[in-house]
Parts: structure tokens; C-alpha cells; sequence
């Protein structure tokens, strides 16, 4: 049998759906068809199940599922675990409009899968399909208003639910934004040396100041714990009849509240819409869950936070992607004036 390694792009996908067979095997679901929609880090297929039953409710669809082959490396399988365990708590606890994850035969959520022709085994895992479109093209204060309590209701769910023992997830504090490798394939420690000169200040002054407001906050359940960490209208965020679903917790971890909700405004960020879309956003949060004056008045900090963040992930990622390199430098260009901006003019 030829080397995985030495198997052309389409060689590596037949590989992998053989192991799909055997992991839809795991559970129960051996005669499912499926086909790819996606393997850029974790390998996607799409799942149709023949002769499920309609459930209630209109947000799974009924006999679809996805499942995820886990990139090796990319992700610990405590972490992933972690993820799932999330998602079921979710369901269960609060009914919230996520994914759902379903168990295998012999009740786990997440399986280790071997095929003789793929390297090592992969880590599997498998959810409903839930229905919904991107609004991305037609967003309205109403969308934001729908996120913003949605994402309140996740973060009550973090507050109460107490994880299984042993797992644990990468964290967006100080040093998860700004020093660690996020899936770049670089510290971003070392990426900061890889930013233009001309930015490279106002991005530390930002990192500065993000470390000083989260020092003094510390991380206590008021201000700190499970997050999605991308979820906006243009990412992670469908909708269905004008109500909210969360998809791709893949990203998830602990972090500030209020970093969740800088995350959902970032792409709108010193744009026309801006100010009317955090009012509607913060307007939905507020519907459930408090937000203190202190953590409100830092959002700002927090967007311009993130697109640091984002900034150093590119300029230490364009490795990886050189297909999106034109893209990615025209991004980076964009986001830094605005950090530059705002550091200015705060």
C-alpha cells in the first residue's frame, strides 16, 4: 500500500472515507451515505441517514449529521471532549439552538479510529445538523439583537455547569492571545517580529493595556469562563426563521465575557453600522444576563484585542495558506489602521 504521504490531494480523501466508514460504523450508522464538504484541518463530511423519524421542532434536520475527523495535533482530545460535553450541557440544560453531539454504540461522544491506511489514529466525533443560513450579505440590528441573547444564555449555561474532571481547553487570556501558538504553526510570541514596523507600537500598547484591564479583573465567574470565541454574523452564526443557531465550537475555550461579545462586533468594527449594531447586540445580551459598567466600558479594548490577535495569527500563518496571502495582507492592512486609530484617539 502507498504512503500516505506520497498520496496525491484526491489519494488522501479516498483514505479518509474509508476511515468515515468505519468511524459511522462506531455509531450505528454503517450504511449512511455521506459526502466531503470541506478538509482544511479537520476533515468534514456531511451525513444522510435513511428512515429517521421528523423530530419536533424545526432545528436539526432530520437523518443529517456531520462528522468531524480531527486534525492530528490541532486540538487535545481532553479539549475536544470538553467541546462536546459543552454542547450536551447546552441541550440539555437550557435547550439552546447548538449543535448536538451524539454518542457511538457504546456511549462515547468522541471515538478513536484506525484505517491500515492512514497514518496514526484520528479522533471522531459526530453531530445533528442543524438548520440555518448565514444572513452575512443582509445583516440587521435585529440579527445582532437575536446574537446577543443567545450569547447570554450560552454564557449562563458556563456559569452553572461544572465540566467534567480532567478536561480542559486553551484559554484567551493575555498569554493565549498574544504569546501562544493558536494553530498558526507559530508562537505568536514569535509572530510579533513579523508585523510592519509601523504598526508594531500601537499593537503593543493595546497588548499592554488588555493585560493590565484583565490583571486587575482576574478571572473569576463575573468576568471569566467557556466561550465560543467566533461567533458573528459572518462566522459560526446561521439563522432560521430570525432565530439565532451557534455552529463550530472547534475554536472554543475559556475566556472574558466580554471578549465573546468584542468577537461579534469585530467585523463591523469602524464602519457606519458599528455603533448601531453594539447597541442592538448589547441590547439582546441584557435581555438575560447583566453586563457591569466597568467590563462595558473595556469592549473597545477588547475589539481592538482581538484584531491583534487576528494580525498576529496571519503573520505567522501565511505559511500555511499561501493561497490567501493577497487576502490575508490586504486584512491585516485594514485591521491595523484601525488599531492604530484607536489607539490615537484613546
Amino acid at each position: 500500500m502507498k504512503p500516505y504521504t506520497e498520496l496525491s490531494y484526491l489519494g488522501r480523501l479516498r483514505r479518509m472515507r474509508l476511515l468515515a466508514q468505519h468511524a459511522l460504523a462506531a455509531y450505528g450508522m454503517g450504511t449512511a451515505r455521506f459526502r466531503l464538504l470541506r478538509q482544511a484541518g479537520n476533515t468534514l463530511f456531511r451525513v444522510y441517514t435513511v428512515g429517521e423519524a421528523p423530530t419536533a421542532g424545526d432545528l436539526f434536520e432530520p437523518g443529517q449529521y456531520l462528522l468531524r475527523i480531527h486534525e492530528p495535533g490541532y486540538q487535545a482530545p481532553d479539549a475536544i471532549e470538553l467541546e462536546l460535553h459543552w454542547l450536551a450541557a447546552m441541550r440539555r440544560e437550557a435547550d439552546l439552538p447548538v449543535q448536538e453531539p451524539v454518542p457511538s454504540l457504546d456511549g462515547r461522544f468522541l471515538i478513536a479510529v484506525e484505517h491500515a491506511g492512514v497514518p496514526q489514529a484520528r479522533f471522531c466525533s459526530l453531530l445533528r445538523w442543524i438548520k440555518g443560513r448565514s444572513v452575512k450579505r443582509h445583516v440587521r440590528p435585529a440579527h445582532l439583537r437575536a446574537q446577543g441573547r443567545l450569547m447570554a444564555r450560552m454564557h449562563d449555561v458556563a456559569v452553572r455547569w461544572q465540566p467534567p474532571a480532567g478536561l480542559s481547553k486553551r484559554r484567551f487570556d493575555w498569554d493565549g492571545l498574544f504569546q501562544n501558538d493558536v494553530g498558526s504553526g507559530m508562537p505568536n510570541a514569535e509572530a510579533w517580529a513579523l508585523l510592519p514596523e509601523r504598526w508594531r507600537g500601537a499593537f503593543e500598547v493595546v497588548a499592554q493595556r488588555t493585560r493590565q484591564v484583565m490583571e486587575s479583573w482576574g478571572q473569576g465567574p463575573e468576568v471569566y469562563g467557556l466561550i465560543h470565541g467566533d461567533l458573528a454574523v459572518d462566522a459560526n452564526l446561521l439563522f432560521w426563521h430570525g432565530e439565532p443557531r451557534a455552529i463550530d465550537f472547534d475554536d472554543s475555550g475559556y475566556g472574558y465575557w466580554i471578549y465573546d461579545l468584542a468577537v461579534a462586533l469585530e467585523y463591523c468594527w469602524g464602519e457606519a453600522a458599528f455603533p448601531r449594531n453594539r447597541e442592538a447586540l448589547l441590547a439582546g445580551y441584557t435581555e438575560h444576563r447583566s453586563l457591569p459598567p466597568e467590563q462595558l466600558a473595556q469592549l473597545e479594548l477588547f475589539i481592538a484585542a482581538t484584531e491583534v490577535y487576528w494580525n498576529l495569527w496571519a503573520a505567522g500563518g501565511t505559511h500555511l495558506y499561501p493561497q490567501y496571502r493577497a487576502g490575508l495582507e490586504e486584512r491585516i492592512r485594514r485591521t491595523a489602521e484601525l488599531v492604530v486609530r484607536f489607539v490615537e484617539t484613546g
